[in-house]
């Protein structure tokens, strides 16, 4: 099939499901295989803009009184979906995302504006879950092996300076649609196919690192290798992190999640991606 084709389809599908998200009642996506256990992976941005990006967009405040009515109606659409659990973008195996999310059930932690707090941790109250669930595996790049390369090779620096100033247009763009728009209707656009493109040339980017390479020093390879390699563990924690009990759940991770993300649930036997944006879009 080829790449136009491919939109086409996924298109007309979105078309057939977006009509199933405003009926009423729970939101049951087509039917999954046997067992397989359905992930509604959310791409959001970082609602409290940490500066933790490679390039960051701005970003409204998320506690003002337009920004909370909008997060309150997206729990509503996401409540739908009814998860039986929500993963979180936080470290698998520590406590501090349970710890405050059981103090914000007794009323004891305020929500800050980060995602995990706005969305995760108010989705999973509104459900009456009594915990949420880590499955991040953060990793950093080491630059050694970069700085090496581009000490040998001082032009390559200048192929970092142009994928940046892309990145940082489009980053500009995506704050003012942001800004523009409700909350649904930005994290509906950071879940279609056009942010995939966006996100795509991301990937190409880091793929054309891989000539970088001096000696026994792969700074390329082992940059884009660190970067599979967050998302696999990521897939890993899931499956530790669920039983045979559980039917469905909704991944909350930063949409520069997305397109891997995606890859590895599509083609796994034991998984099935729930498209969120039927539950976004009016």
């Amino acid at each position: 099939m080829t790449r136009s084709l491919a939109l086409t389809a996924a298109c007309l599908m979105f078309a057939a499901t977006a009509s199933l998200a405003h009926d009423g009642g729970r939101f049951d996506p087509p039917a999954c295989g046997p067992g397989q256990l359905q992930v509604m992976l959310l791409g959001s941005f970082h609602m409290a803009n940490p500066g933790m990006d490679a390039v960051n967009m701005e970003t409204d405040d998320m506690l003002s009184a337009r920004r909370q009515a909008e997060i309150a109606d997206l729990i509503e659409r996401l409540a739908r979906f009814a998860p039986d659990k929500v993963l979180l973008e936080a470290p698998y195996g520590t406590t501090r995302a349970q710890e405050r999310y059981a103090k914000y059930l007794h009323g004891d932690y305020e929500l800050s504006r980060n995602e995990i707090d706005q969305i995760g941790y108010r989705l999973a109250r509104r459900l009456d879950h009594q915990a949420v669930y880590p499955v991040d595996y953060p990793m950093f790049q080491d630059s050694t092996a970069m700085e090496f390369y581009q000490a040998y090779h001082p032009e390559s620096k200048n192929d970092g300076d142009a994928i940046r100033a892309g990145w940082e247009t489009a980053s500009a763009a995506d704050s003012e649609r942001q800004k523009s728009g409700t909350i649904a209707e930005y994290l509906a656009h950071l879940n279609s196919v056009d942010w995939w493109a966006f996100d795509l040339d991301s990937r190409y980017a880091l793929q054309t690192s891989m000539r970088h390479a001096q000696y026994d020093q792969y700074a390329g390879a082992d940059l884009l290798t660190s970067w599979y390699k967050r998302n696999l563990r990521i897939i890993t924690n899931i499956h530790r992190s669920t039983g045979d009990d559980d039917e469905r759940v909704l991944l909350l991770m930063g949409a520069g999640h997305n397109r891997i993300l995606w890859d590895l649930i599509d083609t796994s036997p034991l998984l099935c991606r729930v498209d969120p944006r039927p539950l976004l879009i009016d």
